[in-house]
């Protein structure tokens, strides 16, 4: 008879991690990894009664599909897929994650010392056409000068490690890219940065502490999940204020870095810590959120928003 109740008690137990274990998908080499790894090195997450399971992913397209599949419950992606999701009916939120952003990069002998000098000049953009940070230096230079900078320059749009390389063989004027690769070409120090996207969208008029990506999920899972959700954003947020103000933690967290030198990983360090959100997310950053959104849903159009307009309600987590 003991031996059935301690296998009903082990049996149960069991279920009962398992169904506190959350899923995470993300990149191998990417920057939301290093947290992920940071919670399980320092086991945050059995401090915080739940057990992270991370899901290492090829792509972005890779984590949104294993989100939608139900292959993982959380992933970090933008805000406007999110609002996009729910104009069509499915249903995910975001809770932000970080504000850290990429920016323009030029030779510093290449003559670029501004904005204005970009003209008949040819611009390396990660990404696509609708990559968020050229669509949003696209407005920014609308409105200061009144004109579009895909007519007045010479966009070629590539894959971030590909412009890094093609800039060093002088193949571009300058190069508008994410910011680990802007890290790793800040290295050089025959290379400057111009532009940051974030003064950009100072310019715009959008409030300060703008998330750019957060962490992404199915609205049901997070209504059915609250109380695991929350202990997650715990750890989630220990691990960050750890990062933020310690450089001795950044010892646990150079072997996911992919640094290859001490001033990469300064860089990196540096760019990431200027990206951890301060405080919560509040009413006027929403409001700057719906602004942004306007604003590159008129530049980008349906490639970027579909038919929505408008920022979806509820692409932001109410909880």
């Amino acid at each position: 008879m003991k031996v059935v109740i301690y296998f009903l008690i082990g049996f149960l137990l069991s279920f009962r991690l398992e169904a506190e274990t959350i899923k995470i998908g993300s990149l191998q080499y990417g920057s939301v990894n290093w947290e992920l790894k940071l919670i399980k090195e320092l086991e945050l997450d059995k401090k915080n009664n739940f057990n992270l399971e991370i899901v290492e992913l090829a792509s972005k397209n890779a984590a949104a599909v294993a989100l939608q599949g139900g292959a993982v419950d959380l992933i970090v992606t933008d805000w406007f897929w999110v609002s996009r999701q729910r104009s069509e009916g499915r249903l995910f939120s975001f809770v932000p994650h970080s504000m850290a952003a990429g920016g323009l990069i030029a030779p510093k002998d290449s003559n670029i010392v501004n904005d204005i000098d970009l003209k008949d000049k040819k611009i390396g953009i990660a990404g696509g056409q609708v990559d968020k940070g050229w669509l949003i230096f696209r407005a920014f230079y609308k409105k200061k000068y009144g004109e579009d900078l895909i007519k007045l320059s010479k966009p070629i749009f590539g894959a971030p490690p590909l412009l890094n390389k093609k800039i060093k063989q002088k193949s571009f004027d300058a190069i508008l890219t994410y910011w680990p690769y802007q890290a790793k070409l800040l290295t050089d120090e025959n290379f400057e940065k111009i532009i940051d996207i974030k003064d950009i969208l100072s310019e715009l008029g959008i409030p300060s502490g703008m998330p750019v990506i957060g962490w992404v999920f199915k609205e049901k899972w997070g209504e059915k999940s609250t109380e695991i959700f929350k202990n997650f954003l715990k750890a989630s947020d220990e691990a960050k204020q750890l990062m933020l103000e310690s450089d001795d933690i950044w010892n646990d967290v150079r072997p996911f870095m992919n640094a290859s030198n001490d001033k990469l990983f300064v860089n990196l360090r540096d760019i990431y810590r200027e990206g951890i959100p301060r405080g919560e997310f509040s009413k006027s950053q929403l409001e700057g959120s719906k602004k942004l959104y306007s604003i590159l849903s008129k530049i980008g159009g349906k490639e970027l928003v579909g038919k929505a307009t408008e920022l979806s309600p509820g692409t932001f987590w109410r909880n």
